[in-house]
């Protein structure tokens, strides 16, 4: 026997809390892609307001990437235990049966 497992149902779950996490994130950061400084009313804030809006949108947009590019790495994950899964299945069916794997 094998030590090594798979918790399935937990990365099920981390994948369902990241693709959560990347869709949370796409409306905060389009919106902020969005504010104008010149609603700030004075000439600096409303620069500082136009800079922190850009870097806020591009982390947030990074996070997002993270998040979606995470979920699809941990499917492949799981996706590749069930098939070693099924594979350790079927040659120990054949073992079983006298027959050589």
């Amino acid at each position: 026997m094998s030590d090594l497992s798979a918790d399935y149902a937990t990365l099920n779950r981390v994948r369902h809390n990241l693709d959560h996490i990347a869709h949370l994130m796409k409306k905060p950061g389009k919106e902020m892609e969005n504010v104008s400084g010149d609603s700030m009313g004075v000439p600096e804030l409303a620069r500082r307001m136009d800079d922190f809006g850009d870097e806020w949108s591009y982390g947030i947009k990074q996070l997002t990437k993270f998040s979606e590019k995470a979920s699809k790495a941990l499917l492949k994950v799981k996706e590749s235990f069930e098939e070693l899964d099924h594979e350790l299945a079927e040659a120990s069916k054949g073992k079983g049966n006298g027959k050589k794997a």
